[in-house]
């Protein structure tokens, strides 16, 4: 089944006032550019990863299926307003989003210059009703100072105390009809000690109403970094692991899905096929127009229609490039050197015995 992304609320903004906030976006997260500045997983392997988790402090939540995102909040002489960026660095300007500072309970007073990091996710009622929501898991700076330095256990708690809840205590106020109008629904992601797994597994991924493909690991002590961070570690099953590459169709002489993998700037490389099957051609991918340069996201399936690796998971329109030839590397090995599940949890009490001997 192909897995449908949340769109991003509100109206793309373009011009002088898109320079304007990407020059400020870079101010705020201390990069002098104007490119998308947020933090970006690398892969978890066994060789290099178990080491980590042993002997340094690090929290661990589920990995949410969605759509990263930065939320931008500013004052400006037409008050509030709450811009979300995209990967591709696109900005929306969101209808009715404001985000009132903590302890202000006629809700008159809201964010400037405070920029966060999150996810939206589409959460299914049991009524069937689909609702847009925004996972809250970072904060680079809060009304103009920054938190990137900060601890990862400080930044949650500005996130929470300053960002999360204040918006919620808003949404709970204000007049229903107001509320019907705000494209989101905020809150925090879980997070756990490292050797939690087996609780995130056992009690917290099982309530969720958006789907979960693995582990997100995050250093306690690391600083917020832009762009690759060796302290931010991704998990997934090794039947969930993906890439995301340039797509290119030859004839020859029956069609061909070519996965191109990204070297930089605008330089793709030929990395192999798609595992296809003749059914997928025509009942799918014939059918789709401008097939040609899409951005997919393909899932490793060895067994689906070898010698091919890698099966269509779903179109990442939402992204400007696939997978730099460094990611790509990674996660072949991760793939290689990767734990399952079970024997990731095997690994849980010698964690937790060296985290607490840590803190004795």
């Amino acid at each position: 089944m192909t897995e449908v992304l949340p769109s991003i609320p509100g109206q793309q903004v373009t011009g002088s006032t898109l320079y304007e906030l990407r020059r400020l976006v870079g101010e705020l997260a201390r990069t002098g550019r104007p490119a998308f500045p947020g933090s970006q997983p690398v892969s978890f392997t066994r060789t290099h990863t178990i080491p980590e988790l042993l002997n340094e402090d690090y929290f661990v939540c589920e990995k949410s299926d969605g759509v990263r995102v930065l939320i931008l909040m500013v004052l400006t002489p037409n008050g509030p307003q709450t811009y979300f960026i995209t990967r591709k660095n696109e900005y929306y300007l969101a209808p009715y989003t404001c985000f009132p500072v903590p302890n202000n309970e006629r809700f008159d007073q809201f964010h400037h210059k405070t920029l966060i990091d999150g996810e939206l996710v589409i959460d299914t009622e049991p009524d069937g009703r689909q609702v847009r929501k925004l996972l809250g898991f970072d904060v680079l700076c809060v009304s103009g100072t920054s938190c990137m330095e900060r601890t990862l256990e400080s930044r949650l708690g500005y996130l929470n105390d300053h960002i999360i809840r204040p918006f919620n205590r808003m949404c709970r106020r204000v007049s229903p009809d107001y509320a019907r109008n705000i494209p989101i629904i905020a809150e925090m992601k879980s997070f756990q000690r490292s050797y939690g797994v087996p609780l995130l597994y056992n009690e917290v991924i099982p309530k969720l109403k958006h789907k979960s493909d693995g582990l997100i690991f995050t250093s306690v002590s690391a600083p917020y970094s832009p762009g690759t961070c060796q302290k931010i570690i991704k998990w997934k099953p090794a039947g969930e692991n993906s890439i995301d590459f340039k797509l290119r169709v030859i004839q020859d002489p029956i069609p061909q899905i070519i996965l191109m993998v990204w070297h930089g700037e605008n330089k793709y490389v030929d990395y192999g096929s798609m595992a296809m099957r003749n059914e997928d051609w025509l009942s799918k991918f014939s059918l789709i127009p401008d097939l040609d340069g899409r951005i997919a996201e393909v899932v490793y399936d060895p067994k689906y229609s070898p010698p091919a690796l890698w099966r269509f998971m779903r179109f990442r329109d939402d992204k400007p490039h696939g997978n730099h030839v460094s990611v790509v590397d990674r996660i072949i090995e991760s793939i290689q050197d990767n734990l399952e599940l079970d024997e990731l949890n095997q690994y849980m009490p010698q964690i937790r015995d060296n985290w607490k001997r840590r803190h004795a």
